[in-house]
């Protein structure tokens, strides 16, 4: 399905994040001359090369709303990246990397997703403003290390609690707290679940049905989860530890 609905955006209305080091009074002067090229995605699986076709070359893509799935595969064992508003991403390859490890990468929108284009001509136009460019480099940053807590919680032995593990990291995120526990208001595919934890797709199925036997989350109606109690670490460590308590200092 082809995408729809490009156009522009006003880029700190859209992601208003980006002016936070920016002084109050100069937003809307900076805001009305940063435009960005705007790409809508719709759910499924995506090109970005027939995406990009016939436009600047870009520097970087910025997700602005929706989720999008970033799927590499080496042999038959694919590893999933969930990737939501405020994300930078590069969706093509680097013609000068030498690759000699054989893999391919997929793209799939969970929903409707819109980006915003960074390109040559909308850095030379933020050039001016230092604290944009900072708060693009902070996002690189905060991806790169969720990348990292991902790969440590793929190295948990058992697969319930890896997948309990990055329920509480997506909460993180896009958790909020409700009577009971907290929600993760996230509909993912069992086999995205199992491309992050690095298991397989009936492997991930037996294990959530595990943690729901033993209380440790519910399946809302709507298809999120609930998570109920302290996450895994606070509760796997020893009642006189003080990281523990700090914990409970800050969860009181």
């Amino acid at each position: 399905m082809p995408d729809a609905g490009n156009g522009s955006v006003q880029l700190l209305e859209a992601d208003p994040e980006l002016a936070r080091g920016l002084d109050p009074r100069r937003v809307r002067e900076v805001s009305q001359r940063l435009f960005a090229r705007a790409i809508d995605v719709p759910r499924g699986p995506w090109s970005p090369a027939r995406a990009l076709s016939g436009g600047t070359n870009p520097i970087g893509l910025l997700v602005l709303d929706g989720l999008l799935v970033r799927e590499a595969i080496v042999g038959d064992h694919p590893c999933a990246e969930l990737l939501g508003p405020g994300d930078l991403l590069r969706a093509w390859d680097d013609r000068d990397a030498e690759v000699l490890l054989p893999r391919s990468v997929e793209w799939s929108a969970l929903t409707q997703v819109r980006l915003a284009v960074i390109d040559q001509a909308l850095a030379v136009r933020a050039a001016q403003w230092p604290e944009i460019f900072a708060s693009l480099v902070e996002r690189a940053a905060r991806r790169a290390e969720r990348l990292v807590v991902m790969q440590a919680i793929a190295h948990l032995t058992r697969v319930d609690d890896r997948l309990l593990a990055l329920l509480w990291s997506l909460a993180e995120r896009w958790g909020r707290v409700a009577p009971g526990g907290v929600v993760v208001n996230l509909r993912l595919p069992h086999r995205t679940l199992a491309g992050m934890v690095g298991a397989r797709r009936p492997s991930v199925t037996t294990a959530l049905g595990q943690l729901i036997a033993r209380g440790e989350v519910e399946r809302r109606p709507d298809g999120g989860w609930l998570l109920l109690g302290e996450p895994p670490e606070a509760r796997q460590r020893p009642a006189d530890d003080h990281s523990s308590m700090a914990f409970q200092r800050n969860t009181a």
